[in-house]
């Protein structure tokens, strides 16, 4: 990694620290999703990055991928256990990080177990380490009265691109690909009090570009030039705020496999998740947190 891309992985680092900053400020009960979205978003803007993706702002059971929609009504109520998850890009170098927030305090101990055990888990990365050594350490550090969730991973980090390949589990795997110096990773684990599986729930507010050959009609091609501006990663229907004829145009766009809906993932037998998540830089011995402090 040469010098200039990694000034870029830590400046995206930077503004996504500041943005948590603003979200352990904004998650107050009674605050509006749509509300909590916008404030952490427009902290990434103002640290001089851009969103990598929408924030996630999935509660109890959720596991990934709420993002409000245009209109939502969704609001923070005191008992919610809430994954902040939030990216930035720097000229497409990403950095991923998530906070789990509880403003009732019934669930601290939950959550510092899962902070406790990023930091395990990045303390173990360096150069020569393999995906599968990370995957069973994790696993073995994992407190014994919650699950790892086994099929949701960490995963490296290219340019414009969120999910770069290599996947990282959380728990035992046979894996031999070995970090090398210079790579960017995301390492989050997640963990459960239900049965440790995530299942495909109702479909979100999260879009993301597949092709571009084949869109037909005028509103469908001026969507897909806004889209385009994203560079690939993922976009949430909020940010076009679409007028009804655009979101039929949405809709045929996935249809017809331009465009990838994520689901909205969910705990399998509804038990409350918890997530941490840092971007890391890896070293020779040891790694560059580029995220912070959870």
């Amino acid at each position: 990694m040469d010098d200039e891309t990694r000034r870029k992985y830590l400046e995206a680092g930077e503004a996504v620290q500041k943005a948590k900053e603003t979200a352990r400020s904004a998650c107050e009960p009674g605050a509006g999703f749509q509300e909590i979205a916008q404030k952490v978003e427009q902290a990434v803007r103002d640290a001089g990055a851009e969103p990598a993706f929408p924030v996630n702002l999935s509660r109890n059971d959720e596991a990934a991928h709420y993002t409000p929609g245009p209109g939502t009504g969704r609001t923070l109520e005191a008992e919610d256990v809430l994954k902040v998850d939030i990216g930035a890009h720097v000229d497409g170098y990403i950095a991923d990080t998530a906070v789990t927030l509880n403003t009732s305090g019934e669930h601290d101990e939950r959550i510092k177990q899962n902070r406790n055990l990023l930091e395990k888990a990045v303390e173990f990365v360096e150069a020569g380490v393999t995906v599968g050594e990370l995957g069973t350490h994790i696993q073995r550090e994992a407190p014994g009265d919650l699950n790892v969730i086994q099929n949701l991973t960490g995963h490296y980090l290219g340019r414009y691109v969120q999910h770069a390949g290599v996947s990282v589990p959380n728990v035992n795997n046979t894996s031999e690909h070995e970090f090398k110096t210079g790579d960017a990773v995301a390492i989050e684990p997640f963990l459960t009090d239900g049965t440790g599986q995530v299942r495909n729930g109702k479909p979100g507010n999260i879009y993301r570009l597949e092709s571009d050959s084949g869109v037909r009609g005028r509103t469908q091609r001026k969507l897909l030039d806004r889209i385009k501006e994203y560079n690939g990663l993922p976009f949430a229907s909020r940010w076009l705020d679409p007028s009804g004829r655009e979101r039929m145009a949405l809709q045929k766009m996935v249809q017809s496999g331009n465009l990838e809906h994520y689901d909205i993932l969910t705990e399998s037998r509804s038990g409350t998740v918890y997530q941490a998540e840092h971007t890391v830089l890896v070293e020779e011995n040891g790694c560059t947190v580029t995220t912070g402090d959870i």
